[in-house]
C-alpha cells in the first residue's frame, strides 16, 4: 500500500524531492500543464499518481487515484465508499470537513475527492496530499499553517485533477 505520512509524503515520494530524483525512481511519465503559464505536473500513470512541484523543482503535491493504494494509519482511502472511509478514520480520532469535492482531513494536509460527496455510498477516487505551506522548516522545508494548497492564491493551482 502507499502509505501516507502527513506533510511529508507517501511510500517512496517525499516533500522536497526533485522532479529528476522522482523521475529516475519512478520511470515512465507524461508532463501536463493544467492551464497555460502554469508549472508542469508529471504523471506517472503506473505508479497511479500525478506530482506538482514549485518554481525550484521541488515536490509540492502529491495526487493519487486508487491504483496508487493510498492508506492512512492503515485504512485504505479510495477504491471504497466514502462514508466507510469517514468511519475508520472517526475511529482512529482522524477529524474531516465535508466540502463540495469530497472532504478534507482536519490539520493532516490530505483531502480526499468524491463525485458526490452528498451520497457517502459512492467510492473516494482519489487523495491529493498536500506539503507544509511556505514559511519555514518542516520535512518539505515548510511549516504547517493551514491545509490550503500552497497555491492558494493562484486559482488553476488550488484545483486537483480530481
Amino acid at each position: 500500500m502507499g502509505d501516507i505520512t502527513p506533510w511529508v509524503g507517501m511510500a517512496g515520494i517525499r516533500f522536497g524531492e526533485s522532479r529528476a530524483v522522482l523521475r529516475d525512481r519512478l520511470g515512465e511519465y507524461r508532463s501536463f500543464r493544467r492551464t497555460p503559464g502554469t508549472p508542469l505536473i508529471d504523471h506517472f500513470m503506473e505508479a497511479g499518481v500525478m506530482l506538482s512541484f514549485d518554481e525550484f523543482d521541488h515536490l509540492v503535491l502529491i495526487e493519487c487515484i486508487d491504483w496508487a493504494e493510498p492508506s492512512l494509519s492503515g485504512v485504505r482511502l479510495t477504491g471504497r465508499p466514502l462514508g466507510d472511509v469517514l468511519a475508520e478514520l472517526t475511529d482512529r480520532q482522524v477529524s474531516f470537513e465535508l466540502d463540495d469535492s469530497g472532504c478534507v482531513l482536519t490539520g493532516l494536509g490530505l483531502s480526499l475527492y468524491s463525485p458526490a460527496p452528498d451520497e457517502l455510498d459512492i467510492d473516494v477516487k482519489g487523495v491529493a496530499i498536500f506539503s507544509r505551506p511556505w514559511g519555514g522548516q518542516g520535512e518539505s522545508g515548510r511549516t504547517e499553517s493551514s491545509d490550503a494548497s500552497p497555491w492558494e492564491s493562484d486559482a488553476p493551482q488550488t484545483e486537483t485533477l480530481f
